[in-house]
C-alpha cells in the first residue's frame, strides 16, 4: 500500500473522528456554499423535502408547540429526539442555522467513524477498521444527509452506539468477552445503554422493537445461562429506556387520547408501497401522481395530500386511525400480496434499479443507478469475506453478528418503505456494511496477493 494511503487511513478512533469530521465539514460546506449557488441544487433548508423537523424546532423555540405550521395541529408522525437536537440550532439567527447544522452533523459523522473503527478493530483487525472508515468517507450519501435537517445521521450514530453497547452485554453473558470494569462502572454503563436505547427509539419509531428485541434476547440468555446479573442488566436497561420514553408517551396520551410510545404514521407508508408496485394494487399509482395522493385514492379518502396531510403525515389522527384499520384489513385479506410487496421493498431498499420492471410508474435516475452499484459493491465484498472465512470458523461469527445487526435495523422498514432517495433508510446500516465489506476486501486481497500483503 502506498505511503499516502498509510497516512490517510486512520490508526485510532480519534484519528477516524478527526478525519471524517474534517472531510464531512469541508464537503458539506462546499455543496451548500459553492455548488448550490452555482447550480441551484441542494439550496433548500427545511420545507417540503426535509420532513418538517427544523420547522417543529423553530415553533418550539417560539413557544408554539410541537407543530409544523405555527397555526397547525400537533404532530404525531414525527418523533421528538431529532427535534430536540435541533433546538439549539433553531435558537440562532436563521442565517446561521445551516452552518451550525453542518458543524453539528459533521461531528456526528466523525463519531460514527470513530465507533465504526472501534467495532471493526475489536471484531477483526486494525486494517479492517481503517478500510471501513475509508468506505464511509467514500459514501456520497453521507454528505447529502449531513447537510440537511433530517434524522439519518443521528439515527445512524445512535444505532451503531447501541449495537456496541448491547453487543458488549451479549458477549459478556456468552463468555466471549471479559470486562475489567468495576461493578459500579458496569452498572453506570448499563444505565447509559438505556439512555441510548431511549434516544434511538425516540429518533425513529422502528427502532423501538429493535431495542426491545435485543433486551429480550439479553434477558433470556441471562436466564438460560444462569447469570442473573445479565438478566438484571436487561431489566435495568429496559427500565431506563421506558422511563425516558414515558414523558413523550404521556404527551401523546394527553394530546391525542391514544397510547403512542414514540410515533404514528406507518399506515401511510404502507399504502405508499401498495401503490408503488404494479402487482400489489388494482389501481396503482398513476403518472404525475404523488405517493400520498395515490395512497389516499387507493384507500378511498376524500381529499388530497395538500388538504389532509403535512410533511407526509395526516393532520388529523382520526384519519390515521382509519388508514391503520385499512392497512390491517389489507394484510389479512391479501397475505400473499403483502409478502410480495415486502420482498420487493426489501430489494428496492438497497438495489432500486433491480425493481424497475415492477414499478407502477416507470422511473430511472442516476441516483438509483449509483445507489444500486454502491450497495452491490458493499454486499458483494461482505459475502465474499464471509465465504472466505469458512476455513476458520471462529472468524465467521463476527460477520454473522454484523449481518444480524443489519437485518435487525432494516427488516422493520421492509413492509413499508418504497424508494426513498439519498439512502435515507439504508444509512443506519452503512457502518456495519462498511465493516463487512472492508473485511471482504482484505480477504480477497490476501487471496489474490498472498505473498506481499496489504502493508507492502
Amino acid at each position: 500500500m502506498s505511503k499516502f494511503l498509510q497516512l490517510i487511513l486512520p490508526q485510532t478512533p480519534p484519528h477516524a473522528f478527526w478525519l471524517c469530521f474534517i472531510v464531512c465539514l469541508f464537503v458539506c460546506f462546499g455543496i451548500v456554499f459553492v455548488v448550490a449557488p452555482l447550480t441551484g441544487v441542494s439550496s433548500g433548508f427545511g420545507g417540503d423535502s426535509h420532513d418538517g423537523y427544523i420547522e417543529i424546532a423553530r415553533n418550539l423555540v417560539a413557544g408554539k408547540g410541537f407543530v409544523i405550521n405555527a397555526d397547525g395541529p400537533p404532530v404525531f408522525h414525527r418523533p421528538p429526539m431529532y427535534v430536540f437536537t435541533l433546538l439549539p440550532i433553531a435558537m440562532l439567527p436563521e442565517a446561521l442555522q445551516r452552518p451550525a447544522l453542518l458543524l453539528v452533523q459533521s461531528i456526528m459523522v466523525g463519531l460514527i467513524a470513530a465507533l465504526t473503527f472501534k467495532l471493526a478493530r475489536y471484531l477483526f483487525e486494525q486494517k479492517t477498521a481503517a478500510i471501513s472508515v475509508l468506505l464511509i468517507l467514500l459514501n456520497p450519501w453521507i454528505y447529502w444527509n449531513a447537510k440537511n435537517p433530517m434524522t439519518p445521521i443521528l439515527h445512524t450514530l445512535l444505532y451503531i452506539l447501541f449495537v456496541i453497547s448491547i453487543g458488549s452485554e451479549l458477549l459478556l453473558v456468552t463468555g466471549k468477552m471479559q470486562t475489567t470494569l468495576s461493578k459500579t462502572k458496569l452498572w453506570l454503563r448499563r444505565i447509559a445503554t438505556g439512555i441510548v436505547a431511549a434516544a434511538l427509539a425516540l429518533t425513529h419509531g422502528a427502532m423501538l422493537p429493535v431495542s426491545c428485541l435485543l433486551l429480550f434476547a439479553l434477558f433470556v440468555l441471562g436466564i438460560a445461562r444462569r447469570k442473573p446479573q445479565a438478566a438484571g442488566a436487561a431489566v435495568v436497561i429496559g427500565f431506563v429506556m421506558a422511563a425516558l420514553i414515558a414523558p413523550w408517551a404521556y404527551r401523546n396520551w394527553r394530546t391525542f387520547h391514544r397510547f403512542i410510545p414514540t410515533v404514528r404514521g406507518g399506515a401511510m407508508a404502507y399504502f405508499n408501497g401498495v401503490g408503488h408496485w404494479s402487482c400489489t394494487s388494482d389501481a396503482p399509482r398513476r403518472p404525475q401522481e404523488t405517493f400520498i395522493d395515490a395512497s389516499l385514492r387507493i384507500t378511498g379518502f376524500d381529499g388530497t395530500e395538500k388538504t389532509l396531510t403535512h410533511e407526509e403525515g395526516f393532520k388529523d389522527i382520526e384519519n390515521d386511525d382509519e388508514m391503520s384499520r385499512k392497512m390491517a384489513a389489507d394484510i389479512r385479506a391479501r397475505p400473499g400480496v403483502f409478502l410480495i410487496k415486502t420482498a420487493l421493498n426489501a430489494v428496492e431498499y438497497y438495489f432500486p434499479m433491480l425493481t424497475y420492471p415492477f414499478l407502477s410508474v416507470k422511473y430511472l435516475s442516476l441516483e438509483q443507478f449509483a445507489l444500486t452499484l454502491f450497495h452491490i459493491f458493499l454486499w458483494l465484498f461482505a459475502f465474499a469475506g464471509m465465504f472466505l472465512a469458512k476455513e476458520n470458523r471462529t472468524s465467521l461469527s463476527p460477520s454473522i453478528l454484523l449481518v444480524v445487526a443489519v437485518l435487525l435495523y432494516a427488516v422493520w422498514y421492509f413492509p413499508f418503505a418504497t424508494f426513498i432517495g439519498h439512502s435515507l433508510y439504508t444509512m443506519g446500516t452503512t457502518p456495519v456494511l462498511s465493516i463487512l465489506a472492508a473485511n471482504g476486501l482484505l480477504r480477497c486481497h490476501s487471496k489474490l496477493i498472498p505473498a506481499k500483503g496489504l502493508n507492502q
